[in-house]
């Protein structure tokens, strides 16, 4: 709706207040905007996002668009809106499991550092690091997550930009497979491409 229809909507609203003075006019201005969610236990499929405070469901078009839709402003969080832009955690937590599985408990000890042996047990889990990928904006805000000694974080970037660089052989010294080579590299990129290193 144009601003010019919204404020002749407005003018013949005051209008009509003027000429029926006892008469409360309560202008409702998401609907006015053709902009309104719903409160319902389940979210129909174009409103599937379900604010978690207020129970309002939204349109995905919402989401992390700069304009707080539910009532605490969760659809504008800055780590829902970095995950929204990476792989979801259940894939990333699926791939650190099949390396563990392909690799033993302390494999990613060689990407993580000395805090991911145990199969990330140190770091919380894979879930947990899988959640930490997921929403840390960047390197630095990861490391802050896993309580990463500077030495491991740096370690890490090292691995992510070799990764940016086209450098496959950082990958292979740390003994990725080369059946393994282009998943690995694919998922380090997915991070990198969504400014896991800005």
């Amino acid at each position: 709706m144009t601003s010019c229809r919204v404020a002749a909507c407005v003018a013949a609203l005051a209008a009509l207040s003027c000429a029926v003075p006892h008469t409360i006019l309560a202008l409702d201005l998401n609907r006015l905007y053709g902009h309104h969610t719903k409160r319902s236990e389940y979210c129909h499929p174009y409103e599937p996002f379900k604010c978690p405070v207020d129970g309002n469901c939204i349109s995905i078009q919402y989401l992390c668009d700069g304009a707080p839709d539910c009532i605490d402003g969760y659809d504008e969080d800055s780590k829902l809106c970095t995950a929204a832009k990476r792989p979801p955690v259940e894939e990333t937590a699926s791939f650190l499991q099949s390396l563990l599985a392909s690799h033993g408990p302390n494999y990613l000890e060689k990407l993580f550092g000395s805090k991911a042996r145990d199969a990330l047990e140190p770091l919380g889990g894979v879930e947990k690091v899988a959640i930490a990928l997921s929403e840390s904006q960047t390197i630095e805000d990861f490391g802050a997550a896993l309580h990463l000694m500077r030495s491991d974080l740096e370690h890490l970037r090292s691995v992510f930009m070799a990764v940016e660089n086209g450098d496959l052989g950082m990958l292979k010294s740390l003994g990725i497979k080369d059946s393994e080579l282009g998943d690995v590299k694919f998922f380090l990129e997915k991070l990198v491409n969504t400014g896991f290193l800005d």
